[in-house]
């Protein structure tokens, strides 16, 4: 079961290299807000940095599964630290299909309700990244809307989904 295999740590130095690459990979891209190429070393540190002030209450993680870096996940706080924004990727490919991104997104929603006394998690994805809605389903995320052809990437609009999970719902999810 891919739960037992991955575990979220915090991001290493060492992990930015990986990151870069993913990032130059227009499959790995495809859905996310950035687009592939001109990623550096220094512009991942960036991206690193924003998480690294210890009075941050947003978290970050590197996504290892069999002990092989293969994502990175996040929880970006919002509103006081009462939500956060939910961000995945799985980098790897090798990695895909094969459950690790439910795993995380489930080990990173029991870190956000039970650790960061969260009350809401939301995310928002593009319509057309069908198994990361399915993912994201399986977790108890609900839909919230759609926001149509909110966003341009390469060269197509596309609609955008809108999730969230409430800590009440999640829960009730563990209960089950």
């Amino acid at each position: 079961m891919a739960e037992q295999r991955v575990v979220l740590r915090p991001i290493a130095e060492a992990d930015l290299s990986d990151y870069v690459h993913w990032l130059d990979d227009p499959e790995v891209t495809e859905f996310m807000e950035v687009e592939s190429g001109g990623h550096t070393l220094e512009s991942a540190r960036a991206w690193l940095g924003q998480f690294s002030d210890p009075d941050s209450a947003s978290r970050v993680w590197a996504i290892e599964a069999n002990g092989r870096h293969i994502g990175n996940c996040s929880l970006t706080a919002r509103e006081a630290g009462h939500s956060a924004y939910f961000g995945i990727v799985i980098g790897d490919k090798t990695a895909w299909g094969k459950g690790y991104g439910t795993a995380a997104t489930r080990q990173a929603l029991h870190i956000g309700f039970t650790e960061m006394g969260l009350h809401r998690i939301f995310l928002h994805t593009d319509a057309r990244n069908r198994r990361a809605v399915r993912c994201y389903e399986k977790c108890g995320f609900r839909h919230e809307g759609v926001l149509r052809k909110a966003r341009l990437k390469r060269g197509t609009w596309a609609d955008t989904v809108l999730m969230a999970i409430l800590r009440e719902e999640w829960r009730e999810d563990q209960s089950q």
